[in-house]
């Protein structure tokens, strides 16, 4: 089951809350703890370093004071998942787009393909970078965008 997002905008909530909430599933039955946090713009890296497919995206200057939800162990990623930002626009983005064929067809994953070898040896061949991932999203868009459409 993928993870779920559900959306009610204030004309159709009780007292005109504009509400966001959102689950994150597993298809093993696993348990990824969470954490909440506030990133300031002081803690925003320069240049952002992708922890499974190695990509390395150079940030825009002045990011913007954001929150997000990633796992509390970031071994395999951020996964920031969802988010406020500063201006009050809200994102959530780990929708597990790899289960979306429309999705895939106009933009297939790059995948992360490790070094084989030694560096040095006549046999080694470079690690080949990967592309963006849903573990990226978050951090690469809240801290910058000023409405839902820039995103």
């Amino acid at each position: 089951m993928p993870c779920t997002t559900l959306l009610v905008g204030k004309k159709a909530s009780y007292d005109g809350s504009t509400l966001v909430a959102r689950n994150e599933d597993s298809g093993a039955g696993e348990f990824t703890p969470k954490k909440f946090i506030v990133v300031h713009p002081s803690e925003q890296p320069e240049v952002y370093k992708s922890v499974l497919s190695h990509v390395e995206i150079p940030l825009p200057k002045n990011p913007m004071r954001y929150t997000c939800m990633p796992d509390a162990l970031n071994d395999k990623g951020i996964w920031g998942a969802a988010g406020v930002n500063e201006l009050n626009v809200s994102m959530t983005a780990t929708e597990t787009i790899t289960s979306n064929e429309r999705v895939l067809a106009a933009d297939p994953l790059v995948e992360y393909i490790p070094a084989q070898g030694k560096k040095g040896d006549e046999v080694y061949i470079p690690e080949v970078v990967g592309g963006i991932g849903e573990e990226d999203i978050v951090t690469l868009v809240l801290p910058y965008i000023k409405s839902a459409r820039e995103g």
